[in-house]
């Protein structure tokens, strides 16, 4: 089924497109550039950005009520989503004909939104519940509930045997267990689930014939969150589990977020600390030797001697600086990257040539190509020039005179292998398993003298991982290292 996203946010349509696939929904889009009925006679949902909705020449809402009041047909669903969610937004966006309004941002719940109104028998799609019941005709109805919404249903006939399954399986979105059960109590089952696997935040509803009211306490005691009492109503069960599974849903994005900024929050500490003391040697020592020479009456010699300390310095300072810019591009531009068809061989052929242009170490480099050399990939040309380059320059670095670098590239089966190898001094073993993580720590001199912050390799990760790519690095100290590069190829 295709979903219409009218606006103009890539960013945004990126996240929800790469969520809805796995649903095997279609998202296309238009920011009203194209023709828009066209687009509406494919479409079974309709995901309006509010934004642009408000900020558009364009009427969108008349054009879609008009188109519906000549189709004469029942209505495509209208979801509204904005970053901005108060009272007079949403009041303005129902007024305008949206049948739902949700946060921008909260993906899995616009993805449950469509579900319930494209494939209501789907709502919990993916879901992972797990039942504990050993009434055998209450454990088929609650099943076939549940299963009716696409949740997965895991059914014990005892605690003990789910207790050991959900050690082993810890992710499962909803528990739902009876009270009275052979050899572990409701109450015992749900201690033991909080307690010794430490599972705070999954939901667990309590299925019981128990009217006492001391030991539906103990239930919520225990940590419970819900009761249901038998026998059970349908619509009672329903409701109660899809408020606890959306509440959970909500958590792990929230949790998500919080995961986020806390990294975030590491990242900035890490780069104050590269700011402060990596980029201030270079400085001080520019500054140092530019004031000598105001003020000292040294001879021509000493002065160039000198000005080659202050020129190496400043380069190493560039490269400091362009290191930690490229990083902050790339975390700009974390969803919005553009793709074209690029010849993947010619821009590594270009980055060995460029690198051989100064190549004052004598050090033999070379590009050979295994199979066809046109091959092309779905990438962004500038992103990786500067991944090849960060490769090829470190290979350069870390590589003393007479050494070898040398280029390869293999195709088969649909896949580009490109490889960067090096007889340089190697990566120490301590280094490799952080290798690709920002500000690692693995960052060194080269062999004549060359600053880094240590952030170029987690740039190359980040630039394949944008390109659905692969990168493996093997290293051995005193031998050289390889990093190899795969790719998904496209025709030409």
């Amino acid at each position: 089924m295709k979903v219409l996203y009218i606006g103009e946010n890539s960013s945004f349509f990126n996240s929800l497109e790469g969520e809805l696939l796995q649903g095997d929904y279609e998202l296309i889009s238009t920011n009203l550039d194209d023709e828009l009925i066209p687009l509406l006679e494919k479409s079974s949902l309709i995901v309006i950005d509010n934004e642009f909705s408000k900020s558009n020449d364009i009427d969108v809402m008349k054009s879609i009520l008009d188109w519906e009041k000549k189709r004469g047909k029942k209505n495509i669903p209208l979801l509204f989503v904005s970053d901005s969610d108060d009272f007079e937004e949403r009041l303005n966006a129902f007024n305008s004909g949206a049948d739902e309004f949700v946060d921008k941002f909260d993906i899995k719940s616009i993805h449950l939104k469509i579900n319930s109104f494209l494939r209501p028998d789907l709502l919990w799609q993916g879901l992972n519940t797990i039942l504990v019941e050993d009434d055998k005709i209450s454990a088929k109805f609650i099943s076939h509930v549940i299963k009716s919404k696409g949740a997965k249903v895991h059914h014990f006939l005892d605690g003990i045997s789910a207790f050991e399954y959900i050690k082993e399986n810890p992710q499962v979105d909803l528990i739902l267990t009876d009270h009275i059960m052979p050899n572990l109590t409701g109450i015992a089952f749900v201690k033991k689930i909080r307690n010794e696997i430490g599972l705070k935040n999954v939901p667990i509803i309590f299925i019981s014939s128990v009217q006492d009211k001391v030991e539906i306490l103990e239930f919520y005691k225990v940590g419970g969150n819900d009761y249901i009492a038998k026998p059970l109503i349908k619509e009672e069960l329903f409701v109660k589990v899809n408020q606890l599974l959306e509440i959970r849903i909500k958590s792990d994005i929230l949790k998500a977020q919080v995961d986020e900024l806390e990294k975030l929050n590491r990242l900035k500490d890490q780069f104050i600390a590269v700011c402060s003391h990596d980029l201030r040697t270079p400085l001080n020592t520019i500054l140092g030797l530019s004031n000598n020479i105001l003020t000292e009456e040294d001879d021509v010699k000493e002065i160039k001697e000198q000005v080659s300390v202050i020129d190496n310095s400043a380069t190493d300072l560039l490269s400091m600086v362009n290191e930690l810019l490229d990083f902050g591009e790339l975390q700009l531009k974390k969803n919005d990257v553009e793709l074209e068809k690029v010849n993947i061989g010619e821009i590594l052929k270009n980055c060995i040539r460029k690198i051989s242009s100064f190549n004052t170490k004598h050090i033999a480099m070379s590009f050979k190509c295994y199979g066809p050399e046109d091959v092309f990939i779905m990438g962004n040309r500038g992103m990786l020039t500067r991944a090849f380059n960060n490769i090829i320059t470190n290979s350069y670095k870390f590589t003393g005179e007479s050494g070898q670098i040398r280029g390869l590239m293999e195709s088969k089966d649909g896949k580009v292998t490109l490889s960067i190898s090096d007889t340089g001094i190697g990566i120490p073993d301590k280094f490799k398993e952080h290798i690709f993580d920002q500000l690692s720590g693995a960052g060194r001199e080269g062999l004549e003298g060359e600053k880094s912050v240590g952030l170029g390799m987690s740039i190359v990760k980040e630039i394949v991982d944008k390109h659905s790519g692969e990168i493996e690095l093997t290293s051995r100290e005193g031998k050289g290292t390889t990093v190899k590069f795969s790719f998904n190829m496209v025709k030409a």
